[in-house]
């Protein structure tokens, strides 16, 4: 196993020789600290890291001030983190665009194995296969020989070229051998819009708390999920995992994790990492969570450093295999 940035940091400072017989405590921190997002306001990202690190921020007693720096697929917020001193009072609020961005736009500086430590892993929202009432498709496999049978007829909206549901759709399009028109929008939000208003047929939608309300009511038909197993907070709809056996095993989706400069104390890490863990044990989390589809990752720090390596081998290979580029 690759070790990662924060086993290496942790090491680093295991063999520093300091006077007397323990560590100090380090002091921190002792004003407020920055959060970037490289979203904008109001997107499941912003959602859940406004949620999350409100409580994140009683727990460390300062304020966490959001900054919203959308662009290039996430890549804007990074840039902006890698300019800031390693003191943990910047840090990034990143997702799985952190993995899939920088081979999109061809930034090998912005490799999320050399760029940044990642401190700690938070949730993960599978992405939601839906179809518009009108299409009147009772399951994924249904809905997927109606593809192969009419090659080119159906058209997807997505949240945007090389958007996670743009690349998880060409995965899964590659591996069954589909053909269908890419209706590419800003935002989730204009595209599940025109999915119940009938200009497209189906999408993979990241947002559950947009997606829900049209599930409910009918103008939407949840299908399955990519999660390689059911989401909580959609118990009745499958996997594509358990349906499609072409799929099984598949496991896609976005996640989130926070971040900081290379070069950040590894105390500095340690404290945000058990910060940000005990607020996703609160209550009111949770609930909220829930609400978003967004489900703990479970992952130590190590173990969360190794996920991202091999969530950007993956997707970078996917990538150059499928011949995707940003904005096109």
């Amino acid at each position: 196993m690759k070790i990662g940035q924060w086993a290496c940091a942790i090491a680093a400072a295991a063999t520093t020789s300091l006077s007397g017989a323990a560590y100090a405590e380090l002091a921190y921190p002792t004003k407020p600290i920055t959060l970037i997002i490289g979203f904008a306001p109001g997107g499941p990202t912003d959602a859940i890291g406004r949620v999350l690190f409100k409580t994140v921020s009683q727990k460390l007693n300062v304020p966490i001030i959001i900054e919203n720096k959308p662009g290039a697929g996430g890549n804007i917020g990074t840039q902006e983190l890698m300019r800031a001193k390693p003191d943990g009072y910047t840090l990034l609020y990143g997702t799985s665009s952190i993995t899939t961005a920088p081979p999109l736009f061809g930034r090998d500086d912005l490799n999320p194995t050399k760029a940044f430590v990642t401190a700690s892993c938070s949730v993960s929202v599978p992405l939601i296969l839906l179809t518009n009432k009108a299409m009147h498709m009772a399951s994924a496999p249904q809905f997927y020989d109606a593809i192969k049978t009419d090659p080119g007829k159906y058209f997807q909206g997505s949240s945007g070229n090389g958007s996670i549901d743009h690349l998880v759709s060409m995965d899964i399009a590659n591996r069954l051998g589909l053909d269908f028109q890419h209706v590419p929008y800003k935002g989730n939000g204009p595209a599940l819009t025109d999915l119940v208003s009938g200009n497209v047929n189906f999408m993979y939608s990241g947002s559950f708390n947009s997606a829900m309300p049209f599930i409910q009511n009918g103008q939407a038909k949840a299908l399955a999920v990519t999660s390689e197993k059911r989401s909580v907070s959609l118990p009745d709809v499958p996997s594509l995992s358990e349906v499609v056996p072409a799929l099984k095993g598949f496991d896609a989706g976005t996640w989130q994790v926070l971040i900081a400069p290379n070069g950040t104390d590894p105390e500095i890490l340690k404290k945000l990492d058990q910060a940000l863990q005990a607020s996703l044990k609160d209550p009111e989390v949770q609930k909220s969570l829930r609400f978003q589809g967004a489900e703990l990752m479970n992952k130590d720090p190590e173990a969360c450093q190794d996920y991202v390596a091999s969530e950007y081998s993956r997707w970078s290979e996917t990538i150059k295999r499928l011949g995707v580029k940003a904005g096109g």
